[in-house]
């Protein structure tokens, strides 16, 4: 497997305006069935990308094999890129003290909230604002529970990153080849977008506590605006990641893994939503819930006068 390059996306989506096509998104899609074999795949779905966020699920069932058990509101923020509402900086904050943790531990950067409320109430940026936070605390409270050291807990080398490093494999299948750091600062795996889809499979069916924690709480993963969040409130397993990776799994254990080429992720639900139609994955009613939360609407003068249009 090799680095994406401009010969390895297909064209997924148009946006449309008035009948002409304005905007065309290029990209990798895949959907696996639940014993792994590749249903449907467009562009090169060998070719490696960085899953981002999408890895957090991973990386959360890591810590869940080590033995860490959380209230399902604080097991839902182990692998949420939250937006740093009250309620999400409560979750972390519980996880740290349950585990006896101080905030200064995080070892992601500081930042500002994202939610608007929050960011207005805020003056000064700080760790546990990171949309990764929830993780970074994950991380923190696995290794108190193990007795690993808390200082080096985002080296590569260190045995909580080695026990995902080996997980990641496991679940997609692959080698590792090349490892990164994310904007985080944790270790950040590449796989290919078939892998990606493998390992949410394997995660879908394997984790059911933390999948269930997700529908329960979908609101948790990002904010009630972000698009996984739409597809857990339908019933199925979701998260998405920075430049335009997005992943789905069905209760029955398919799997969607996209990467948009451009980084944006205003296509991915259109694609995920074409797959699970035109495999029967999901009912007409789920459709038309996720439908009405992540449509794209095209606008002239106030009127909608066009939207997307999925190529594949």
């Amino acid at each position: 497997m090799s680095a994406t390059v401009p010969s390895d996306l297909a064209p997924l989506v148009a946006l449309e305006r008035n009948g002409l096509n304005e905007s065309f998104h290029h990209g990798i899609a895949v959907l696996v069935s639940a014993y792994g074999s590749v249903l449907e795949e467009h562009g090169n779905g060998k070719a490696l990308i960085y899953p981002r966020s999408s890895l957090k699920p991973l990386q959360a069932l890591t810590l869940y094999r080590l033995g860490l058990r959380l209230p399902s509101e604080q097991t839902v923020l182990t692998m949420a890129s939250h937006h740093s509402t009250q309620d999400h900086i409560t979750q972390v904050e519980h996880i740290l003290e349950g585990s006896g943790v101080s905030q200064s531990a995080l070892g992601c950067p500081p930042a500002l909230p994202w939610n608007p409320e929050m960011k207005a109430k805020v003056t000064t940026p700080a760790s546990i604002y990171h949309n990764c936070s929830g993780k970074h605390a994950g991380f923190l409270a696995t290794c108190a529970l193990m007795g690993w050291d808390l200082d080096s807990y985002l080296s590569p080398t260190h045995p909580l990153q080695l026990q995902i490093h080996a997980l990641i494999e496991e679940l997609s299948g692959e080698k590792v080849s090349k490892t990164a750091i994310d904007g985080c600062g944790a270790p950040l795996h590449a796989m290919s977008s078939i892998g990606l889809a493998r390992g949410i499979s394997k995660f879908v069916l394997e984790a059911g506590d933390l999948v269930a924690a997700a529908l329960r709480h979908p609101s948790l993963i990002g904010d009630k605006s972000t698009p996984d969040a739409a597809f857990l409130r339908a019933g199925f397993y979701s998260k998405l990641g920075a430049e335009g990776v997005f992943t789905v799994g069905t209760p029955t254990g398919e799997a969607i893994s996209i990467k948009i080429a451009d980084g944006s992720l205003r296509a991915a639900p259109a694609i995920a939503l074409e797959l699970l139609k035109r495999h029967g994955l999901a009912s007409a009613d789920q459709i038309a819930q996720i439908e009405s939360e992540t449509k794209v609407e095209v606008l002239g003068g106030g009127v909608s006068v066009g939207g997307l249009k999925v190529l594949i």
